[in-house]
């Protein structure tokens, strides 16, 4: 009889201890994704703002961080990291040497990276601005150069409405997508990858005919960049800011970003 009682006190704490973990991994699976957005010195504050509302239309949870947030706390509580437009020469200024580790290394580990316009210039391993290499510590994820603006499409500091050629409709991001869409450029990126770079270029300029949206793996991590401005909602003030009457957006671009968000974040 006390041997009875021994075997199912055994049984019930095996149960228990292969129930618990799967109901713990299963309110991780359900739980809000967590963005973090990066907002300090350099970060565009109408970026920040619409950014944030554009995560939070896909029903995430936005945390603004600055560079002390990257170089001295946890990333890993995050699912994705965002580096919204801005100048990214001064991200580099504000990021410590660690600090670029830090994101590489949650990157490589599994997490998800989004780069909009400067966000997407800091992740060259080379960064041209105006046709000279800047003199900046960069992320250095994108195995290439990220060079810009295109003069061709707007001069700096314009900014312009410009067409894009959606050249990988096989991609899970861009799969659903028409063959073009209308998105605003502000003196963005083309990304040059490395030869024999395992990128996958997803759009082009259609002026110019370069790379200005990109998608790769990073470790077990994964990385979206482009080179425009989807977060702005030209013709709606859900973004945060008031419509600008005289663009026409021709559609919203935030359908294209839930699905890169779902992508970095393998769902």
């Amino acid at each position: 009889m006390p041997n009875q009682k021994l075997f199912k006190f055994y049984i019930i704490s095996l149960f228990i201890l292969l129930f618990i973990p799967a109901c713990q991994f299963q309110q991780t699976g359900n739980s809000i994704p967590k963005i973090a957005l990066y907002s300090e010195k350099g970060a565009d504050k109408r970026c920040v703002l619409s950014t944030t509302k554009m995560f939070e239309w896909m029903g995430y949870d936005v945390t603004l961080i600055d560079a002390d947030s990257v170089n001295n706390t946890i990333l890993e509580k995050y699912n994705i990291i965002c580096f919204p437009g801005g100048d990214m020469y001064q991200y580099s200024q504000n990021i410590s040497t660690e600090g670029l580790e830090k994101i590489r290394n949650f990157i490589r580990t599994g997490g998800g990276y989004i780069g909009i316009c400067g966000g997407a210039y800091f992740t060259g391993e080379k960064i041209f601005w105006q046709g000279n290499q800047l003199p900046m510590n960069s992320l250095a994820i994108f195995p290439g150069i990220t060079r810009g603006p295109i003069d061709e499409i707007a001069p700096f500091p314009n900014c312009k409405m410009c067409k894009i050629n959606i050249v990988n409709t096989s991609h899970p991001i861009t799969q659903p997508e028409s063959d073009t869409t209308w998105i605003c450029y502000c003196y963005g990126p083309m990304f040059l990858p490395n030869e024999g770079a395992e990128i996958e270029i997803l759009g082009r300029y259609e002026i110019s005919d370069q790379p200005s949206i990109a998608a790769f793996e990073y470790g077990m991590g994964r990385v979206f960049i482009i080179g425009t401005h989807p977060e702005f909602e030209e013709d709606s003030e859900r973004d945060g800011s008031p419509a600008v009457e005289k663009i026409n957006d021709y559609g919203s671009d935030w359908d294209l970003m839930k699905k890169a968000a779902q992508w970095c974040l393998k769902k």
